[in-house]
């Protein structure tokens, strides 16, 4: 049986070949994921650094003030909502 460079049997260093070659794919794979998720979480920041949350928290307020019947039944129904949704993740 033949010995490669580190001692251990091979086939005249394939597998450290074939590691190189792994290596460098996920290198690769890596780089451009870390990339995306850079260039996706920079465009997500610019988006909410663009909104004013002091006009919307207004709006609201204008909202909830003219239709407070509205608002009431909105609340009630999102509540309801969160509510089954946590129930059904206790099962």
């Amino acid at each position: 049986m033949e010995e490669t460079k580190s001692g251990e049997p091979g086939a005249d260093g394939a597998d450290d070949s074939r590691f190189g070659k792994a290596k460098e794919f996920v290198n690769e794979k890596y780089s451009a994921a870390s990339d995306f998720t850079r260039s996706q979480y920079n465009r997500a920041k610019e988006k909410i650094d663009d909104v004013d949350f002091g006009a919307i928290t207004d709006q609201v307020r204008s909202y909830v003030r003219s239709n407070p019947g509205k608002a009431l039944l909105i609340s009630v129904g999102v509540g309801f909502l969160v509510g089954l949704l946590l129930r059904r993740g206790d099962e």
